[in-house]
C-alpha cells in the first residue's frame, strides 16, 4: 500500500500540493454564491455498470429564487444510446420546474404532465438518470465531503478543457459509498463526479459518471411551458396514496412460478419496486429484509423488478432475500403509478394502502414498523 501511495504522488505535476478539504470548502463558497448556471451533461455507467446504464446526453439550466427549496429548472434529455431501456423515459423530453409548477414534456407520446411545484419537485429531482448535479442545488454543497473520513488526492485531469483536481472521497457516514470528484483548479467548480457503490453478493464495483461541459453562469429562469398544438395535458403521475385501494397483481418469480396478490390471505403486504442496477433500490431491499424477518408471520414481502437494463438475470439471481423477487413488474408498476425506483408500499389485510414512499431510509423503515405494529395489535 505504501508503494502504491508513493507511486501516485510521484506522478503528480511538479510542485502540485493540495489540501482536498480546503478545496472543497472553497468550492462550497463559490457554489453558494451562484444564482444561475447551465451546462451540457453526459451521464453513463462505469465498471460493472458500464454496459447496464445507457449513456444519456442533455442540457440543464438552474436558477435560484428566494423562498424555494429547489432551484427552478429546465432539464432537457436529448439522446440515449439504447432507446427503450427505461420505461416511460422518452428521448427527447424535457423537465421544467417553474415558480409554482413542474412539467414533463414528452415529445414521443405528445403529452405535457404537470403538477404543483411542492408536490412533484422531489420526484423530478430524483428521476433517473440523475443528470442534475445536486451540489449546484444544495445550500451546503460539499458538507459530506468536508466531513469525510478520508480523501485520496489523484493526478489532475482535464474535463472539457478545464484542468481539475481529482479527489477520491471515502464517506464516513455512508458505508460502502465513495465518489471521485473533479474540481476545476482555477474556477473551483465541479466539472464531473463518479458516484461509486456496490451491488450483488460479489460486491462488483459500479459507478455512475456525470460529466459536465460548456458551463455558463448566466442562465435564465425557465418559463412555464405552453401545451403545443396536438399535445394532451394531464396531471403528474404520483404514487398511489394512503387509503387508496391497492391494485391486485399477478406476476412471476425468478423461477417462473406465478404469484397472485389475492393468494396472500389476511397477511399485510409490503412491496418494493426496484431495479437491480440501482444501488439505492438494493439498499431498500436490505431494509425490507430486516422488517420481513421480524414480522414474517403476519407480513408477506415482495420485491418487484422494473426498469431493468440489458440482461438482468445474473443480477437478479445474485440477490439473496428471504422473500420472493417478482420479475417483469412494469404493468403492476403502472397500476401503482410507479415510474422511478425505489418505491415502497405497505398494504393492509383489507387491501388498502397504508403507506407509500419513493424514499426508503431508516426513518422510512421505522414508520413502516410502527404501522405494522399497529395493524398486528388490532
Amino acid at each position: 500500500m505504501i508503494s502504491i501511495i508513493f507511486f501516485i504522488f510521484s506522478t503528480l505535476p511538479e510542485a502540485y500540493t493540495v489540501d482536498p478539504y480546503s478545496i472543497f470548502s472553497q468550492s462550497d463558497s463559490v457554489l453558494s454564491s451562484i444564482s444561475s448556471i447551465e451546462y451540457q451533461f453526459t451521464f453513463s455507467g462505469t465498471g460493472a455498470l458500464l454496459n447496464i446504464i445507457p449513456e444519456v446526453n442533455g442540457k440543464t439550466c438552474l436558477s435560484f429564487v428566494p423562498g424555494l427549496d429547489h432551484p427552478l429548472m429546465d432539464h432537457h434529455l436529448e439522446s440515449m444510446t439504447r432507446e427503450g431501456t427505461f420505461r416511460n423515459l422518452s428521448i427527447p423530453s424535457s423537465y421544467v420546474a417553474t415558480r409554482d409548477s413542474v412539467y414533463l414534456v414528452d415529445n414521443i407520446d405528445s403529452t405535457v404532465y404537470f403538477s404543483s411545484y411542492n408536490r412533484a419537485a422531489w420526484e423530478m429531482f430524483d428521476f433517473p438518470p440523475a443528470s442534475l448535479l445536486m451540489e449546484y442545488a444544495l445550500s451546503e454543497p460539499f458538507r459530506d465531503e468536508i466531513l469525510a473520513d478520508s480523501i485520496a488526492v489523484l493526478v489532475p485531469e482535464e474535463i472539457d478543457g478545464t484542468l481539475c483536481h481529482v479527489f477520491h472521497v471515502f464517506y464516513s457516514d455512508l458505508e460502502g459509498n465513495e465518489a471521485i470528484w473533479f474540481i476545476g483548479i482555477e474556477d473551483l467548480l465541479p466539472h464531473a463526479v463518479e458516484r461509486i457503490s456496490y451491488y450483488g453478493t460479489a460486491s462488483a464495483p459500479g459507478g455512475q459518471l456525470l460529466v459536465l461541459s460548456n458551463l455558463n453562469l448566466s442562465s435564465t429562469i425557465p418559463c412555464r411551458p405552453s401545451v403545443p398544438e396536438n399535445y394532451t395535458s394531464t396531471g403528474w403521475l404520483s404514487l398511489l396514496e394512503t387509503d387508496t385501494d391497492a391494485p391486485p397483481f399477478f406476476l412471476a418469480d425468478r423461477q417462473g412460478f406465478t404469484v397472485r396478490s389475492s393468494d396472500q390471505g389476511e397477511k399485510l403486504l409490503l412491496l418494493c419496486f426496484f431495479s437491480s442496477w440501482d444501488p439505492v433500490s438494493l439498499s431498500a431491499l436490505g431494509l425490507l429484509q430486516t422488517i420481513y424477518r421480524e414480522y414474517s408471520g403476519s407480513l408477506q414481502c415482495f420485491g418487484i423488478s422494473i426498469l431493468e437494463t440489458s440482461e438482468p438475470g445474473f443480477r437478479l439471481n445474485s440477490l439473496e432475500t428471504e422473500f420472493p423477487i417478482l420479475v417483469f413488474g412494469e404493468d403492476a408498476a403502472d397500476d401503482y403509478n410507479v415510474h422511478t425506483t425505489p418505491a415502497v408500499f405497505l398494504i393492509s389485510s383489507s387491501r388498502k394502502i397504508l403507506y407509500s414512499s419513493r424514499v426508503v431510509t431508516d426513518e422510512t423503515a421505522d414508520e413502516i414498523l410502527r404501522l405494522i405494529e399497529g395493524e398486528t395489535q388490532m
